[in-house]
């Protein structure tokens, strides 16, 4: 779990696997997660937890979290 642009990159850099973090919902921010760490969304669960928080890029009010992983 990733509450913050900086631990987000830190898991990405130093651990595999999947990274549960918010998202605002918008693909152009989608698109700069990507662009800015090469991680993108991999899944959104089902029956996701429904939980108040903010994006890890934008700052924007989010629900849900979601996987981000890279591609190796």
């Amino acid at each position: 779990r990733a509450n913050h642009w900086n631990e987000f990159i830190h898991i990405l850099d130093t651990k595999a696997g999947f990274v549960s973090a918010h998202w605002d919902g918008k693909a152009e921010t989608e698109e700069k997660i990507k662009e800015l760490s090469k991680a993108t969304i991999r899944c959104i669960p089902l029956h996701n937890e429904q939980e108040e928080g903010v994006c890890i890029l934008t700052g924007k009010p989010s629900k849900e979290r979601v996987l981000f992983a890279r591609a190796y």
